[in-house]
This record gives C-alpha cells, sequence and structure tokens, in this order.
C-alpha cells in the first residue's frame, strides 16, 4: 500500500471521508517521517503527537459513528512558529520568548482546528521571521543547504513529508522563497485576505499569512478555508472570498503572462533561468502567450536597499519589537540586532516617502496590466539556488530581491514548481497578478502543477 505520507492534501481527503484509511494510519506514516528525516532536517522546534493523535482518534471515532467531522478531521499539521498556540510554546525560534505561552490561539490555527485538523508540532523560521536562514533547519533536497525562509521549518517539514499541510508568513517572500527551495506551492494572497490575528508581526503593512502545501490545488482548498475577512484583525480585507478554483485550465487561449525586460531575470541563475522558461513554455502550449513588458521607470529606485522595502519593514518592526528590545535586546541573535540597527537609521521622513512610493508603485503596476492586458506577470521566484550552509547552520537565506516587489504592491502572488534542475534542486517560478485575480492565478498556478507534477515525483533524500 501507497506510504499515506507520500499523498498530497486532495488525494488524502477522499480516502479518510470513505474510511479507506484512517486517521491514525495517515499520522503514524506521518510520525514515521519525523523519526527518518527529523534529525538531520531540524524542521521542528516544537513536537506535539500526542496532540495530532488526540485529533487523529476524535476523527476516526466520529467516521465509525457517521458523526458530521470537519473538511480537515485527523489531518496532521505543522505550524510556522509564529502562530500564537494555547497551551503550546510560542517562540518564533527566538530566546526572546523562550517557553512563552500567550494563552490564545491565532485565527489561522483556530480554522484549522476548527476543521478538525491536529497540530504535529511549531516549525523553525528566520528568528522572528526577519530574514531568509531558518537556522537550523536543513534543506532535504540536499541538506547541506539552507530550506529559505522565512518560514524554511513549514518549508522542510512538508518536503520530508513530515506532514501534508504547513503554514507560513511572508513580509518579503516568506512563503514563496521557502516554496521554491524546497519543491512546493504556495501563495501570498492579497493583503488582508488571510487573518493575521494571533501571528507575531513583523511589518504590519507588509505582513501576510497562509499556507504552504507540496501541490497548489491543496493550497487553493486551504485558502477556501482560511480566507475570509476577521474583525479582530484591523488590517482583514471585509470583502468576498474568490472563488478558488480545484483543477487546472484546460485551455489557456487568450491568457497573457508578462514578462518584465529588465531586473525581474538579470543575475538570475542559468540553470533556473532554464527551469523557469520551461514551465512558462508548458502554459504556452496550453494556449498562453508571453509577452514582453517593461517594469515601471522607479523600478529600480523603488527595489533598491534598503528602498521602499527597508524603509517600510525596519521601522515598523522597531516598534512591533519595541518593549522586549527595551528590556532583553541581548537576547536576540546578532543578526537581527544587526538588521535592527539598520532600521535605526531610517528617519521618519524616508518612511513617509516609503509609503508615497508605494502607492506610485501599486498605480504604476497596475498601469502595465491595463496596458498590456495581462492575466499574470512571470519571473523567477529565488535567483539562485539555496545557498550551502556552514557546518553550524547559520549562513545567509535566499535573497528576497524577486519576491518583495509584490507586497510593497499588496498584489497577490505565486510559486510553483517547474521541475528539478540538474543539480537535483528544485526550480520555482513566481507568478504575480492583481489583486480582484486572485482566483484566476491560483488557477493558473494548478494548471502548470497538474503538469509538472512535481508532488507526485519520489520524496527528495
Amino acid at each position: 500500500m501507497t506510504d499515506a505520507a507520500d499523498l498530497t492534501l486532495v488525494d488524502l481527503l477522499p480516502l479518510l471521508r470513505s474510511r479507506s484509511l484512517s486517521a491514525r494510519e495517515l499520522l503514524a506514516d506521518c510520525l514515521a517521517r519525523v523519526e527518518q528525516h527529523e534529525p538531520a532536517v531540524r524542521a521542528f522546534v516544537t513536537l506535539t503527537p500526542d496532540l495530532a493523535r488526540s485529533a487523529a482518534v476524535a476523527a476516526d471515532e466520529a467516521r465509525a459513528a457517521d458523526r458530521p467531522v470537519g473538511l480537515l478531521a485527523g489531518v496532521p499539521v505543522a505550524l510556522k512558529d509564529l502562530y500564537l498556540t494555547r497551551g503550546v510554546p510560542t517562540t518564533a525560534s527566538s530566546r526572546v520568548l523562550q517557553g512563552y505561552d500567550p494563552g490564545i490561539d491565532a485565527e489561522l490555527w483556530a480554522r484549522l482546528r476548527g476543521a478538525g485538523a491536529g497540530l504535529l508540532g511549531k516549525t523553525t523560521l528566520h528568528e522572528f521571521a526577519y530574514g531568509t536562514g531558518s537556522h537550523p533547519t536543513r534543506n532535504p533536497w540536499d541538506l547541506s543547504r539552507t530550506p529559505g525562509g522565512s518560514s524554511g521549518g513549514s518549508g522542510a517539514a512538508l518536503a520530508a513529508r513530515m506532514v501534508p499541510v504547513a503554514t507560513g508568513s511572508d513580509t518579503g517572500g516568506s512563503l514563496r522563497i521557502p516554496a521554491a527551495a524546497c519543491g512546493l506551492s504556495s501563495l501570498r494572497a492579497t493583503a488582508g485576505r488571510v487573518s493575521a490575528y494571533g501571528a507575531l508581526p513583523l511589518s504590519h503593512t507588509l505582513d501576510a499569512t497562509g499556507p504552504m502545501a507540496r501541490r497548489m490545488r491543496d493550497v487553493s482548498l486551504l485558502l477556501r478555508l482560511l480566507a475570509g475577512h476577521d474583525p479582530r484583525d484591523p488590517h482583514s480585507l471585509d470583502e468576498p472570498v474568490p472563488d478558488y478554483p480545484d483543477g487546472p485550465r484546460e485551455d489557456l487561449d487568450g491568457v497573457r503572462i508578462g514578462l518584465p525586460s529588465s531586473i525581474f531575470w538579470d543575475d538570475v541563475d542559468e540553470q533556473i533561468v532554464a527551469g523557469c522558461r520551461g514551465g512558462l513554455q508548458r502554459l504556452v502550449d496550453r494556449g498562453a502567450e508571453l509577452v514582453d513588458v517593461e517594469p515601471p521607470a522607479a523600478t529600480a529606485e523603488v527595489l533598491a536597499v534598503p528602498g521602499a522595502y527597508g524603509h517600510t519593514m525596519g521601522p515598523e518592526a522597531l516598534a512591533h519589537h519595541a518593549e522586549w528590545l527595551a528590556d532583553r535586546e541581548e537576547l536576540y541573535g546578532d543578526g537581527v540586532r544587526h538588521r535592527f540597527a539598520e532600521a535605526r537609521r531610517t528617519t521618519p521622513e524616508q518612511y513617509e516617502q516609503a509609503q508615497r512610493d508605494r502607492v506610485r508603485w501599486r498605480a504604476d503596476w497596475r498601469a502595465v496590466f491595463a496596458v498590456a492586458r495581462l492575466d499574470a506577470l512571470a519571473h523567477p521566484t529565488i535567483p539562485q539556488p539555496p545557498q550551502v550552509q556552514p557546518d553550524e547552520g547559520r549562513g545567509v537565506g535566499p535573497a528576497i530581491a524577486l519576491a518583495k516587489a509584490w507586497p510593497l504592491a499588496g498584489f497577490p502572488a505565486l510559486s510553483v514548481p517547474t521541475g528539478v534542475d540538474d543539480r537535483g534542486l528544485p526550480v520555482g517560478l513566481q507568478l504575480a497578478g492583481l489583486p480582484e485575480q486572485e482566483a484566476a492565478l491560483v488557477g493558473l498556478g494548478i494548471t502548470l502543477d497538474e503538469d509538472v507534477r512535481l508532488w507526485a515525483a519520489p520524496a527528495p533524500g
């Protein structure tokens, strides 16, 4: 029989509903993967198998008695360890919060738990999500390399098939970067689409929360559960949830995908370029048209370092951490303390200018989409393969240069695998779209993902 840990969520759910597979059997297979891979991968800050087991038992008993159950009844999930969880510590991979029990649940976790999911554990991240290294986690595709970040633990847990569902967050690429590095699918939804209530903030005007999975159809299914207005989140969108699709589009005639003529494809590793071009060709073969477009005139200025992104995130991160920095700054890691030092150099005038630049940037990209009649814009998710890490695992993570554009604009953007390169590493293609076209963007990602089918390949390692 196929190991249940190798199945994606959309394949698992019918088996659980029909009782061809029990939730306890699914959990046992996932725990076997944890036992096999976790000592080397180190994806988890905290493991909670008893919680997952309780959910599995409850789901099996309810199904046996023909009682109604939630969509995810008995499915084990992993939460990035910046989501607050009552009774389970939330550390953000930092000594600052060692042993911290917030006493409340994040809305995203509450929705997953309400659908019957069981918590298998809390995953590592770059400390407080302020980077892309995710120490000490290793990439299951190549244990010498980083899984990316900041949601690196979730990415590694999924790639090693320790769980079928995980969560992350994305300020400048932290869902999409580990997805690309680990051969997964993810979507940074439109700003405010998924509640950030109970997720430790980094930059409240840039942060986004959401799911990660091995398959884009899984991501779409999870978005139907997780998206929606939450009055406790002041930045939550009070709009109807898009009709996220469940399958690929058979015909892409009339679909126009923009290729930026500069910056987004510059200085990118040749194998990553080839992999992304190959993925786009699959869409062209189904009828899509590739359109060369010129990015807005201010692109180089906006994407410079620190630029609009750094001058936004830095001051907002300082504000969120002000209380902890005042009495326990010495507990932060050197890298994060260095980032805070850089942030302190941003003036109020620079912050205000960054917000004006973001408004202009959003309007400029809307104009590009309108003039070229684009359905999406395409470019690599990360410019280089995930870096080889030193023995202690504290090396740098992938660059956010190609990912931070869309948080600045508030546009949805996804990363979807296009295959594996000659190094045996997965390649991720990024597709961005307009907020009102989010569901169609997900459908485009599903179409490519169901053609490539990296999720059906043997597990790495």
